[in-house]
Order: C-alpha cells, then structure tokens, then sequence
C-alpha cells in the first residue's frame, strides 16, 4: 500500500477546539467558491457527490492558505522585475 506524504509547503490549520479525527477519504473537488465577510472570509467546498460544507476564514488563515499555494506553485514572481524589463 502506497503512503501519501505531506508536502512541506501544506500547512495545516486548526482550531482551538478541534478534535483529532481520522483521515478523511479523498474525492475530486466539485465546488470552489470563497465569498469576503465582514470577519474575513466564507469558503464553499464540495466534493464529486459529496456533501457541501461552508469554512469561516480569519484573515491571518487567508494569508497563511496564500502562502501555502504561492510555494506549491512555485513561489511569488517578481512583479518589480517585470516592471523594469517593460521600461526598456
């Protein structure tokens, strides 16, 4: 049987009141959708016949969510650089 190993650039989040529960079986995504709050962020998620859940997001978890992706992709460009190269 195959492991599946967590990348380091996934970070996980939890909260105060979490409960550590087994592994969830892993379905393709469905539905993606984030909406801004007055206390941060709402997140829909559902997966191929499966239910759909709302998250409450903080923004400090937004940014840490932003961090994450920007190192599985690769990293932030530098947009500064771009700028410069543009001039000439």
């Amino acid at each position: 049987m195959a492991k599946i190993a967590l990348r380091p650039y996934i970070r996980r989040f939890s909260s105060p009141n979490a409960q550590d529960v087994a592994m969830a079986k892993l379905q393709p995504l469905e539905t993606f959708s984030l909406q801004e709050t007055e206390d941060g962020y709402r997140l829909l998620v559902s997966a191929l016949g499966g239910e759909a859940i709302y998250v409450s997001i903080t923004p400090d978890q937004m940014d840490g969510i932003i961090e994450s992706l920007e190192a599985a992709m690769g990293g932030e460009e530098d947009d500064a650089g771009a700028e410069e190269d543009e001039a000439f």
